[in-house]
């Protein structure tokens, strides 16, 4: 669903396809690309949400503009309980090994040469596979680069080369603004 102003729907209970309470939008961040995925939001889960589906985790759980099917005096997903799951509970191939992917929100991201290149947020997942991870770009780069504050780029999943405290790219800061130039679209 197209989303025009996202700060409206902080604080908005949230609900999934089929009526089931999530929790509550809590963040709101601006995407890399305007027309897809167009926001971000991060819901506080209720905690039955939170211990029946997602591993009793406090963290957000992110969700997509695109996950939205209704804005009224809440907000209705297009997806089920089981299919915002689905991804929170995987493990996918970060480098040589996997990691559980609710583990790797809030983590911090440096790049090849371990230099710090911001928080990961988010992920987009298209036709049943996560594209890419959502990367809240450090402010000190935001600036130096003319990047937008409070806003996601992109971090594609075979960038990442190694997971323990901390996310570890294989791409360097320069690459990495290359890559942004390229999806920047706003």
């Amino acid at each position: 669903m197209r989303v025009d102003n996202p700060n409206e729907l902080v604080g908005k209970e949230v609900f999934d396809a089929n009526g089931t309470p999530v929790g509550w939008i809590d963040k709101t961040w601006n995407s890399w690309n305007q027309e897809y995925p167009g926001y971000f939001f991060g819901i506080k889960p209720s905690e039955n949400t939170r211990c029946n589906y997602f591993r009793g985790t406090y963290k957000l759980i992110p969700v997509s503009s695109d996950y939205i099917r209704e804005v009224q005096d809440r907000v209705t997903l297009n997806k089920t309980m089981d299919e915002l799951c689905r991804f929170w509970n995987k493990t996918v191939p970060c480098g040589p090994t996997t990691w559980p992917t609710d583990q790797l929100i809030d983590m911090p991201i440096y790049d090849r040469n371990h230099s710090r290149v911001g928080t990961l947020y988010a992920w987009v997942e298209q036709g049943g596979n996560l594209q890419n991870y959502g990367c809240f770009v450090d402010p000190y780069l935001c600036q130096t680069w003319n990047i937008p504050y409070n806003t996601l780029m992109p971090i594609p999943t075979q960038y990442i080369y190694q997971v323990s405290d901390a996310v570890t790219l294989d791409k360097t800061l320069d690459e990495l603004r290359e890559y942004w130039k390229q999806h920047q679209r706003y």
